[in-house]
């Protein structure tokens, strides 16, 4: 059985000083699956013609990338020849909204939670083609099933495209996007998955979802290196999915033309299969990993709940990050939030997350497996000490 919390820490190279309950922005990647990635470019630099003319040619259909693609999509229920790697979420976003053929009056539906580079990207899209974004307002204090019938009736015979997702960024809340994916496709609808936190964070099965795009990070709570993402296609004919750029392959069918887009390190997206080695050996496998964080952001939010703090929502709408508002006797100012992160890394050695969410100040906190409950309390120590909440 594994012992998870601190002791796990040595796994990692994180700041042996620090608390580290924001693996929700950037992830952080064992030490053993960076090992494989340097093995990975020590064979690229060995005979770089081979790596790149075999080993990862897109015109060999059994190439690692596809070989670690497939290990991808068994650990996701799908098709590996579905699933092409790119360097993040943000990239995929791009790639199917250039691929969409929208007009002018059609309607782009978003959630409010949307995440920032999201938006903007679907903004792009509407001034390019005069179609629009429709938001859709969910409030502060959701639950599924309201969640699913706002969004129902926000769709209009002009929404073309829906981009929902799973684990929203700044609320960390979970949404029942199996429910909405149905409900959006029923209205003949296209639905976008941003699974941006979901992929190792919760059980995950992208053809049950049946989402027409999924897209999610792997160096989140996946525990891959940086820039490795991946993109899902139910369909991989249904638009003209081409990589932003425009490279040797680019006439190849989905994801092959993914494969090679000029000279690259793609040593990140090989070693996923490494990533899910850690997950299934170290972690005691992904049940085990996703039932402690889990119980842990649960156990975390009790020790907050000493304090005063009160949840964004009810635990059915919480994994393994919670949110809480976080009261001042002030209305919030864009400041306040980067000052509150770094005050509390630089003075305290104490990493968080925080937003400003409709005029107030929101605290997300990140469970992993190498934090313990004591990482919480330490945490409501300086809360407490420097008078939060209703500072």
């Amino acid at each position: 059985m594994v012992t998870f919390g601190r002791s796990l820490r040595p796994l990692w190279h994180l700041a042996p000083e620090g608390v580290f309950l924001n693996h929700g922005s950037f992830g952080a990647c064992p030490k053993v699956v960076l090992e494989a990635q340097a093995r990975w470019r020590e064979t690229m630099e060995r005979q770089p013609d081979v790596f790149f003319r075999r080993t990862t040619s897109a015109l060999n259909p059994d190439n690692s990338l596809r070989q670690a693609a497939a290990r991808l999509g068994s650990f996701i229920g799908a098709r590996g020849d579905h699933i092409a790697f790119i360097s993040n979420l943000t990239e995929a976003i791009s790639t199917i909204l250039r691929g969409m053929t929208l007009r002018a009056g059609d309607e782009i539906l978003l959630l409010d939670c949307v995440y920032n580079s999201v938006r903007r990207a679907v903004d792009d899209k509407c001034r390019e083609s005069g179609a629009r974004p429709v938001i859709v307002d969910l409030s502060l204090s959701p639950d599924p099933d309201g969640c699913l019938a706002r969004v129902e009736a926000a769709v209009t015979i002009n929404t073309r495209l829906a981009i929902i997702d799973h684990i929203a960024s700044a609320p960390a809340l979970v949404f029942p996007v199996k429910a909405m994916t149905r409900a959006l496709q029923a209205r003949g609808v296209r639905v976008l998955v941003d699974g941006a936190h979901a992929l190792g964070h919760v059980a995950l099965s992208v053809d049950d979802i049946g989402a027409d795009w999924y897209t999610a990070n792997a160096h989140k709570w996946l525990l891959a290196p940086k820039g490795t993402a991946f993109l899902h296609a139910r369909d991989p004919q249904a638009i003209d999915l081409r990589p932003l750029a425009t490279s040797h392959y680019a006439g190849e069918p989905f994801p092959l033309s993914f494969d090679y887009v000029g000279t690259r390190d793609v040593t990140s997206f090989l070693t996923v299969p490494d990533a899910l080695d850690f997950i299934e050996g170290p972690l005691g496998g992904a049940a085990a990993y996703q039932a402690y964080m889990h119980g842990l952001s649960r156990a975390g939010k009790d020790v907050m709940a000493r304090l005063g703090l009160q949840p964004l929502a009810p635990d059915t709408m919480f994994a393994a990050m919670h949110a809480f508002y976080l009261p001042q006797r002030r209305a919030v100012a864009a400041e306040d939030v980067q000052a509150l992160i770094d005050g509390f890394w630089d003075n305290h050695r104490i990493q968080v997350a925080a937003s400003a969410l409709k005029g107030r100040l929101v605290l997300r906190l990140s469970a992993q497996a190498y934090v313990g409950i004591e990482d919480y309390v330490q945490l409501a120590d300086v809360l407490e000490r420097e008078g939060w909440p209703g500072r």
